[in-house]
């Protein structure tokens, strides 16, 4: 892996290592024995690299959601199914045709939003933006 540097990513150089070296299979604790740090304090590093990964993913969400023709917000307290109707309702009215089925489109909305679900009900808001091509994007 070529080094990367740290000026052009969301990463410390740090959180960059930790990451490199648990992708290679090493322990938190190994990474700590090599660095002089302790397992927590690596953990630690995991975490808030994991944390800057996933906001820079959201702004790359977002900055697509912008050139999306469809953008609309999902209330907490809405049931999954009244999602999938109206993602399929305002792709309709925009005349898209929507790239998955309902049971896809049901999956793909669970998978992206674990956090944001449970069993069939949404329990924090969200957006969701469709573009040109039928596709969803989630923030």
């Amino acid at each position: 892996m070529t080094k990367m540097d740290t000026d052009v990513t969301t990463l410390t150089e740090r959180q960059m290592e930790v990451l490199k070296l648990r992708n290679e299979g090493y322990s938190q604790a190994e990474i700590a024995k090599k660095f002089g740090k302790t397992k927590q304090n690596i953990s630690t590093i995991e975490k808030m690299a994991w944390s800057n990964v996933k906001k820079a993913e959201n702004t790359l969400k977002f900055v697509k959601l912008l050139e999306a023709p469809i953008w609309f917000s999902v209330d907490e307290n809405t049931d999954l199914d009244d999602v999938v109707r109206m993602i399929y309702s305002e792709a309709d009215r925009a005349k898209i045709h929507i790239a998955y089925d309902r049971l896809s489109l049901a999956a793909k909305i669970r998978k992206e939003l674990m956090d944001k679900i449970k069993h069939r009900l949404i329990l924090k808001g969200f957006e969701i933006g469709i573009n040109k091509a039928g596709e969803m994007i989630l923030v």
